[in-house]
């Protein structure tokens, strides 16, 4: 086992992922608010607790075992020294921090008939403040070490960072797969059009996610943030409409404009620099 993750890397990393990830949620997907195998229904303090397991067992478990394997206890002190790679260019942190909630939030308010309707004045800029920090906890922290972290390295030695990034959008995207089959999953699936959506959404983010990794030097805390703003953006349109978000494509759209503008400025290298010496098995 330890030589075939040796030897193939980043194949035994999406392998452990998808494991870790489905595994540790199924208390939750195989319950009666999922496919209703296992008789019996979780509070949602449960789930929030099995919703952490499961990502802490894919990506970043994934992320950090195979790092060790394959690279030994260098190559991890230089994988966890990334977790603070701070000092990167201020435009890293106005795209993480501004841009990315910006494009994908804006949209629900060009939607005819949208209402803007904020109430609590200071309260509600302190739950978006708190709430921000809150949210990093809950999904960024745990996937992007993976994600962006470990794979996007690896494959984009291997890959044209076009290919690279359309290839880790797809798999970031179907990763969440038994969560659609759960009631408690606060994303918008009401049909097939709304799966679409999403899936131009996770596959639009990994674009910009590829920019902001590769131009902040591989910075897993830089990805972290921006992870985080997409996440937060669609918790903030829902505070100030006062209502659900029930649609994925105002931020599918947002972001895929975002992730055209990145190709575009980058000349579709998505602010790569190739490392000649490096050698990646898939």
């Amino acid at each position: 086992m330890i030589s075939l993750i040796k030897k193939y890397p980043l194949a035994a990393f999406f392998i452990l992922a998808y494991l870790g990830s489905w595994i540790g949620w199924s208390p939750w997907w195989l319950s009666l608010s999922g496919i209703g195998l296992l008789p019996y229904e979780l509070s949602m303090s449960a789930i929030a607790g099995i919703n952490q397991l499961g990502m802490i067992a894919g990506p970043l478990a994934a992320a950090f075992l195979v790092t060790r394997i394959a690279d030994g206890r260098e190559g991890l002190k230089k994988f966890q020294a990334r977790f603070t790679q701070w000092r990167v260019k201020p435009f890293w942190y106005v795209l993480a921090l501004v841009l990315v909630p910006l494009a994908v939030g804006i949209g629900y308010f060009l939607i005819p008939g949208a209402s803007f309707s904020p109430e609590g004045g200071v309260a509600v800029v302190s739950t978006l403040i708190t709430t921000y920090f809150i949210y990093i906890l809950g999904g960024p922290i745990q996937e992007e070490p993976g994600w962006r972290g470990f794979a996007l390295p690896r494959l984009q030695e291997k890959l044209h960072p076009i290919k690279a990034a359309l290839i880790l959008g797809v798999v970031h995207c179907f990763w969440h797969t038994p969560l659609f089959f759960t009631r408690e999953w606060d994303t918008a699936r009401s049909d097939a059009g709304q799966l679409l959506a999403y899936l131009v959404l996770v596959v639009s983010m990994s674009f910009v996610m590829s920019w902001i990794a590769n131009g902040a030097k591989g910075s897993i805390l830089l990805s972290i943030l921006g992870h985080n703003g997409v996440n937060w953006a669609l918790f903030t349109v829902a505070i100030l409409t006062g209502s659900l978000v029930i649609t994925n494509w105002p931020a599918a759209i947002g972001m895929a404009t975002l992730a055209l503008i990145a190709l575009i400025v980058t000349r579709g290298r998505l602010g790569y620099t190739p490392n000649v010496t490096a050698k990646v098995s898939l």
